[in-house]
């Protein structure tokens, strides 16, 4: 059996955010929630603690402090945004998982706003060179969390 993590979820009042929250919320991992909406995100602690009573889930006031106590880092948050998040938590990231699920689309959704020879997971490891980021979840939709086959 695998210790236990703390995982930040930078993002966690958007749609993959707060759904990843939830299905990670069964597990015996600590969830720590940052988001900039307060009152989505407890909103979102007591949607979790309704699915399961004895979820470790915090609201984390800035994600530099998310981050700095986590083990995972999943920055839910438009590639738009990553840059800015990257920034905010390079500090504290270092050594640490990040994953990164978001998709390189332009606001038209018929175009990427990478290179052709370059990923959003190789662009966010350009901002967070000390850190072991990961792809994952972005070809899953938000709902897929919520109804898992």
């Amino acid at each position: 059996m695998s210790a236990s993590k703390t995982i930040a979820i930078i993002g966690a009042t958007g749609k993959m955010g707060s759904a990843i929250a939830k299905s990670l919320s069964v597990s015996s991992n600590r969830i720590l929630l940052f988001g900039k909406d307060s009152l989505k995100l407890t909103s979102l602690r007591h949607e979790i603690k309704a699915i399961n009573p004895k979820a470790d889930i915090e609201i984390i006031g800035c994600p530099t402090d998310a981050c700095w106590e986590a083990d995972i880092i999943i920055p839910a948050v438009q590639f738009s945004a990553e840059r800015e998040v990257a920034e905010k938590i390079k500090s504290v990231a270092t050594g640490k998982i990040v994953i990164s699920i978001t998709n390189p689309v332009n606001s038209t959704h018929d175009g990427l706003l990478t290179g052709p020879a370059t990923s959003a997971a190789e662009e966010l490891q350009k901002l967070l060179p000390h850190s072991k980021v990961v792809k994952a979840f972005n070809t899953s939709f938000a709902g897929d969390f919520t109804h898992p086959v």
